[in-house]
């Protein structure tokens, strides 16, 4: 949770036939979503978020498919040391200027895209 009180970044969950997307919003928004999923991010003390809701609407697969998108949030730090490369942020308020979140730790090593693998690969022959 941010100091905001929404989510870090866009994300998404599926339990069975019931998937999830949850999108940050704009500040001093209230939660748009589904009345279940409305209920659980106000007991949660989510704010300024946005859930679309895809698939069955049975309360019990919106439960659990609640608590798969939300329990998948990982900091920046461990995102950067994840994939070995840094989290940035590109914000409209400074004209999309980059901003540093997190560096990768000296130990780890880039995942590569799949535009890198597909190069290596062509270079092997």
């Amino acid at each position: 949770m941010t100091e905001t009180g929404s989510i870090p970044y866009e994300t998404r969950g599926r339990y069975h036939r019931t998937e999830l997307h949850a999108i940050p919003t704009g500040s001093n928004q209230e939660n748009k979503a589904q009345r279940v999923v409305k209920e659980l991010l106000n007991l949660a003390g989510y704010r300024n978020v946005a859930v679309k809701m895809f698939g069955r609407n049975n309360v019990e697969s919106i439960i659990k498919a609640f608590f798969v998108t939300f329990q998948n949030f990982e900091t920046h730090q461990q995102q950067a040391d994840r994939l070995g490369r840094y989290a940035v942020r590109f914000d409209p308020e400074t004209y999309f200027m980059p901003t540093v979140l997190a560096k990768p730790r000296d130990d780890t090593k880039p995942v590569p895209f799949s535009a890198e693998i597909h190069e290596s690969s062509q270079r092997i022959k």
